[in-house]
């Protein structure tokens, strides 16, 4: 056996073992926050392997890269969480930032509280260009410690064919990266958080580990991660969402009384839907007559959770559980029997809580808010006011009467 076919050889053993069995003790020290600063890489990395910068990574990793530059993951140190600053504490502030940018070397470029020597020296070997966008980049989940991690690869090992070294040292696999327990540390709040009602303010792990989709062993990625997209949609995709819902109803007409019987399902969400209390669903019935142009609301309810802006109280809990229905059933009798059509409209709120208690933040404490969080302030309402969207329309024409 030849030199380069001993160390070929020897790179797939190095790589196989490490396709491991689900270590519990892996996702709470990745999990770990605050994480430590990534230090000095490696002397013997190029100097693309030693730049941390997403956009080196989707130098090997395009299509990741190009998914991950649209998702929210990419927008979570947004306006709408920059300009909060000034009205959290620092402890309170600080513990957004495990989530929103939990790298050691983002957070610097937030929070001054941050810049140690250590953290400082960090970046300027791992970010050389700087870090223009302080949310959670790929590093965030895959790399710690200069060592690279990620999920059991597709493709048999032993038929990978190579020439020289593999890039970074290859990775770490670790199946935890497949299952929905690696989102659980930001998607679940803490058992000794905020409660109302008696449910914590995310319980997303939760409501899927009590569902037939973790039965069934569906994992958030096989539907947040699609063949490994780093896309992470949710519930501002319409097609997404229209993908998981299903709208059933019926009209009847009997004597001049009008039945209307609806039914929203959950068909695909793996949790409550919508999940968060921020999200909203509404779910509007109107009747158009032969004799006018508008539409008359006549029914509206409502699927979501709805608490106030102070997180303090919950007045309302219609979310829809995985293979359940929110129903709406009504009669309606016209003085007229001029009926038209009926309507069955269904909008998406995205951002409802945030646009409410942004609008009550603007209107308290616009005045005492510095210049430039204000700024990020109205800029953040208006792009949440702006994410409302039509999910559904349903249409019910009425017989028409032929002549006697």
């Amino acid at each position: 056996m030849n030199f380069q076919t001993f160390q070929l050889t020897n790179i797939f053993l190095f790589i196989l073992m490490f396709v491991s069995c689900s270590d519990s003790s892996f996702l709470q020290s990745h999990w770990n926050h605050p994480i430590p600063e990534q230090g000095t890489p490696p002397s013997h990395f190029s100097t693309l392997e030693k730049n941390l910068n997403p956009r080196a990574c989707g130098t090997c990793h395009q299509n990741q890269f190009q998914n991950w530059e649209k998702s929210f993951h990419a927008k979570s140190a947004s306006p709408g969480f920059l300009w909060q600053k000034e009205i959290f504490t620092q402890e309170e502030y600080k513990s957004c930032l495990n989530c929103h940018s939990p790298l050691a070397e983002t957070k610097l470029e937030i929070d001054s509280n941050f810049q140690t020597p250590e953290i400082i020296s960090s970046k300027s070997h791992n970010f050389p260009d700087g870090i223009d966008n302080p949310s959670i980049l790929c590093a965030s989940c895959h790399i710690r410690n200069q060592i690279r991690f990620g999920p059991p690869p597709r493709t048999n090992v032993t038929k990978i064919k190579t020439s020289g070294s593999i890039p970074h040292n290859s990775y770490v696999v670790k199946e935890e990266f497949e299952s929905s327990e690696f989102c659980k540390s930001c998607h679940e709040s803490k058992e000794t958080g905020v409660r109302l009602s008696g449910k914590r303010l995310m319980e997303v792990y939760t409501e899927w580990e009590r569902s037939p989709f973790a039965k069934q062993g569906i994992q958030c990625q096989n539907c947040h991660m699609p063949d490994r997209e780093h896309s992470w949609k949710g519930i501002h995709d319409k097609t997404f969402v229209q993908n998981s819902l299903k709208p059933i109803w019926e009209v009847k007409e009997q004597n001049g009384q009008y039945q209307i019987q609806a039914e929203l399902k959950n068909i695909g969400v793996g949790h409550n839907f919508p999940t968060y209390l921020v999200p909203k669903v509404y779910l509007r019935f109107y009747v158009i007559f032969k004799n006018k142009k508008l539409p008359i609301l006549l029914e509206e309810s409502i699927v979501g959770r709805v608490v106030n802006t102070d997180l303090t109280e919950e007045y309302l809990d219609t979310r829809i559980k995985p293979n359940e229905s929110h129903k709406v059933r009504f009669n309606y009798e016209p003085k007229e029997n001029l009926v038209s059509e009926m309507i069955w409209e269904i909008e998406v709120d995205p951002d409802e809580q945030y646009v409410r208690s942004f609008e009550e933040q603007l209107k308290n404490k616009g005045t005492t808010l510095t210049t430039d969080a204000k700024k990020l302030l109205q800029e953040s309402l208006s792009e949440k006011k702006n994410s409302r969207y039509i999910l559904f329309t349903l249409n019910w024409k009425a017989p028409v009467s032929l002549p006697k």
